[in-house]
């Protein structure tokens, strides 16, 4: 196997913060995440640069925009590739239509703006990918990892070579600013599993991490190794459980509790981080989603 190969799709205009990956064996291609609609020439063009004409493959973490929103348009490009997906998440990409109407409850008249649209893939191209299952590339395979937490719907990928496409379930940590932010928006997030998955990608040992926001992550690598990755991915986790938990002590409205979080999170660590970055990592996970996921989980899990 080649070395996988990082496709940055550009996400909001913006570079170094979404990408998609791809995995070469010696009989068939896999594309690991698709990027938004919006931004799905950027992925084209990316194929075409390292001479990628076909895909056997087209494998999603999740069933969220930034992941999977242009999965039907790039299976109509490679009619021949089959759409590796969670089971619960398959029926959402053959008729996206409640996935975008939930999107659209925060994201309102930015939709197509941020997003582009979705189109669906037929059924019959569809794969449901289970726990555990091995797809072959020849002379490498890639095994689905079951990680819920950020969404109920969530797979990593772990090549036989010891690569780990993490999806969103270890957060976000673009390269330059140099911290954890977890991913955690509503109404699927859940503390107590997130941690869990967390620990059982720590427990598979890969030698290097590719969060799609933004790998890849090894010893010599991002000046953080993977154990280190995944140690701080929950502390973050928790810090930011704890904010949140202050802040609902204060108030029950998402705006308020997020301003709370926002000034804690400044006080903690990101107050040392450029305000730009800060940006970039918004355009990722920002505070009032975060915040919003947090108490959507406390008030089911843990009462008022």
């Amino acid at each position: 196997m080649t070395s996988p190969l990082l496709i940055d799709t550009r996400m909001h205009g913006l570079a170094g913060i979404t990408g998609a990956f791809v995995v070469r064996g010696a009989d068939k291609t896999a594309l690991i995440e698709t990027g938004p609609r919006s931004v799905v020439e950027n992925v084209f063009a990316g194929l075409e640069s390292h001479g990628i004409d076909r895909l056997d493959w087209i494998l999603v973490t999740h069933i969220h925009l930034d992941h999977a929103g242009a999965a039907g348009t790039i299976a109509q490009r490679f009619p021949t590739a089959k759409v590796g997906v969670h089971e619960v998440g398959a029926p959402h990409l053959v008729d996206p239509s409640k996935l975008w109407s939930s999107a659209a409850r925060i994201y309102g008249d930015a939709m197509e703006q941020l997003w582009g649209g979705i189109d669906p893939i037929p059924e019959d191209k569809i794969h449901v990918v289970a726990d555990g299952e091995e797809i072959d590339l020849g002379g490498t395979s890639l095994t689905a990892v079951e990680t819920p937490g950020h969404a109920y719907h969530h797979h990593a990928y772990l090549s036989s070579e010891g690569d780990l496409f993490a999806g969103d379930a270890l957060g976000v940590r673009l390269p330059e600013v140099g911290l954890i932010r977890p991913a955690t928006p509503p109404p699927e997030f859940h503390l107590a599993k997130a941690i869990a998955s967390i620990e059982r990608i720590r427990d598979l040992r890969p030698t290097t991490l590719w969060p799609t926001h933004y790998g890849p992550h090894s010893e010599g690598t991002n000046s953080m190794s993977v154990d280190d990755f995944c140690a701080e991915s929950i502390a973050s986790f928790n810090r930011w459980a704890d904010w949140v938990r202050e802040a609902r002590k204060e108030t029950t409205e998402v705006d308020e509790a997020a301003k709370l979080v926002r000034a804690q999170a400044m006080e903690a660590f990101e107050g040392e981080v450029d305000e730009t970055a800060r940006e970039r990592m918004d355009n990722t996970t920002s505070y009032w989603m975060n915040t919003w996921g947090y108490m959507r989980y406390f008030d089911k899990n843990e009462g008022a």
